[in-house]
């Protein structure tokens, strides 16, 4: 797919998702949208990943076949974070995966808000993320992740099996 085109998807996804925030109920969009944002006081990389909570339950409960699912508020269990450290993965400048910490979950209207950290200390300008969640649970799953770059926002679109992308090219 060229990048043109990958854009113009991006872009009608996002549309697509925001728009059907509010019609939660049975939905067939299967996407993730994650927004990356630096905390430089910390040295670490933030993603932030809005996700329907039965998609991502079917997910771990594909990975974690015998144990009960159900995120609950505030906290996610080791069978989450795992989940979300196996599909979801940022790496370094020299290219090596960064370990992600849990740093808490929200869940509003159907959706979950879960957020992790990378200790990157250079920021997003050396990072490459990698975004394959729900991507083994659905054929149509596409994962959109955002972040400001210099004052440039930027956007990256994920499908099945895609590598890890720089967000500055």
């Amino acid at each position: 797919m060229t990048v043109c085109r990958r854009v113009v998807a991006c872009c009608l996804v996002s549309i697509v998702w925001f728009s059907s925030a509010t019609t939660l109920g049975a939905h067939s969009l299967h996407t993730t949208f994650t927004e990356l944002t630096e905390v430089r006081s910390r040295g670490v990389v933030r993603a932030t990943i809005r996700v329907f909570a039965d998609d991502f339950n079917a997910a771990v409960r594909r990975s974690f076949p015998r144990a009960p699912v159900g995120v609950a508020a505030g906290t996610l269990d080791v069978r989450e974070v795992t989940y979300v450290a196996r599909s979801f993965s940022v790496s370094d400048a020299r290219g090596h995966t960064v370990p992600l910490t849990a740093c808490g979950v929200r869940r509003s209207d159907g959706l979950l808000w879960i957020c992790i950290e990378a200790a990157v200390p250079n920021g997003l300008i050396s990072v490459m993320v990698r975004n394959g969640m729900l991507a083994e649970v659905f054929d149509d799953q596409v994962n959109v992740v955002q972040g400001t770059v210099g004052g440039v926002r930027r956007s990256l679109l994920f499908v099945r099996n895609d590598p890890p992308k720089a967000l500055v090219q």
